[in-house]
């Protein structure tokens, strides 16, 4: 079993305003969203959205790319991520701080700053901050130097980040990630899409969606001998992850198509339960996919890679084959019953990695026991009410930066 770490709880101490200026380097087209949508009902928030309002900063992003020479050069010759950094960079003068999304422009930015000899508060999301050259980035130059805070998705990044990088605790914080509760509603699906699990006329379905790591060959095995379909969105909205079916000859219960986000809420509504298969890499690769079916009220059947353990809740404690890993959910335990609502109570199964006959096994369960399924998918619900909505994600990292700048005032 994974060696346990102490992770600090969620403070209870809050800022209502940030001062000083703040730069949010977001790698996107922003435009799309400029404001809170209207109707949430039909556009998700977008996280960019609740901290451009909640921190009330100013924004670089791809748009920003295209308005400068360089910038476009810089962009086809080491990546957008890299011109944005650079062009944050470029106003450092403007701002007092900044604000970075994910650790491919954090870390350039960083750099900057510290080949600089520049100190400015330096806030960064880090998704995946172990691989080998990110890793040999930070302890090569030692960029913590310049990175005031880390927020990191899981707790086995937290780990990692404190015991391999040796980035010191108190610039580490766990960051839950985020769901738009308004729009993934099932209440808001389509009144055909809802009806679809309680219409005998109809062969039930169960589904999955994402690219990012996600091992289709396992669950394309274990759906052979199964007697229900199986429909895959296999498409993001980011990640440029080869989809791993491409070439799989299929079997005639699995259907693959691609899906905007109306019409992924309304899979997700007509679904039994969904499935997120994975390869065992140590980050929360289907995070977005486990957030969305658990906010539309579903179990959810996820492989328990080195990453992705901390969301669902399973009834055992531990994995029962391959690695020996925990499976109670480290996130209800750090930031789940605080206030009037208690979770708990299991929302899914965790499945060994590459093991089609266990995923078989699971999903024949909640198959032939749909009450369970049923009673996940509400606690489910629940569970990202209550400690994972994207307001919760914009109110974190705001109080986060209030009291950074608290304590250096």
């Amino acid at each position: 079993m994974q060696d346990t770490v102490t992770i600090p709880q969620e403070s209870s101490k809050a800022e209502n305003s940030i001062t000083g200026k703040i730069l949010l380097v977001i790698n996107a087209d922003t435009s799309k969203q400029p404001n809170v949508p209207p109707d949430r009902s039909k556009e998700r928030l977008a996280d960019y959205t609740i901290l451009k309002t909640m921190l009330q900063g100013e924004i670089v992003d791809w748009n920003d790319i295209n308005k400068t020479t360089w910038a476009r050069w810089l962009a086809k010759v080491g990546g957008k991520a890299m011109a944005l950094a650079a062009l944050a960079f470029a106003r450092r003068k403007r701002y007092q701080m900044f604000y970075c999304d994910a650790e491919n422009n954090g870390l350039v930015l960083a750099a900057l700053l510290k080949l600089s000899r520049t100190k400015k508060p330096l806030f960064m999301i880090g998704h995946w901050v172990t691989p080998r050259k990110k890793a040999l980035l930070i302890k090569r130059f030692r960029l913590q130097t310049h990175i005031t805070t880390l927020f990191l998705h899981s707790t086995i990044q937290y780990k990692k980040a404190l015991e391999e990088l040796a980035i010191p605790g108190d610039k580490l914080r766990i960051l839950p990630y985020q769901v738009d509760t308004e729009f993934w509603n099932i209440e808001n699906a389509s009144p055909e899409a809802r009806a679809i699990p309680f219409d005998q006329s109809l062969k039930p379905y169960i589904c999955t969606a994402g690219l990012e790591f996600r091992d289709y060959p396992t669950l394309i095995e274990a759906m052979r001998e199964l007697d229900i379909d199986l429909k895959i969105g296999a498409a993001s909205h980011w990640s440029k992850r080869k989809n791993s079916s491409a070439e799989m000859e299929l079997p005639p219960n699995v259907n693959i198509s691609k899906y905007n986000y109306v019409q992924l809420r309304d899979l997700y509504a007509g679904c039994r339960f969904v499935v997120v298969p994975l390869y065992d890499v140590d980050f929360q690769a289907g995070i977005t996919l486990i957030l969305e079916a658990m906010s539309m009220g579903k179990a959810v059947i996820v492989t328990r890679s080195e990453g992705q353990g901390d969301t669902i809740v399973d009834q055992r404690k531990t994995t029962r084959h391959g690695p020996l890993r925990p499976t109670s959910g480290a996130f209800t335990e750090l930031f789940g019953n605080n206030g009037n609502t208690r979770i708990e109570g299991r929302t899914g199964f965790y499945v060994s990695a590459g093991n089609a006959a266990e995923l078989r096994g699971a999903i024949n369960y909640l198959l032939e026991h749909p009450d369970v399924a049923e009673d996940m998918g509400r606690r489910a619900r629940i569970t990202v009410e209550s400690m994972m909505k994207v307001e919760h994600f914009g109110e974190r990292i705001s109080r986060a930066i209030a009291e950074v700048l608290e304590q250096s005032n």
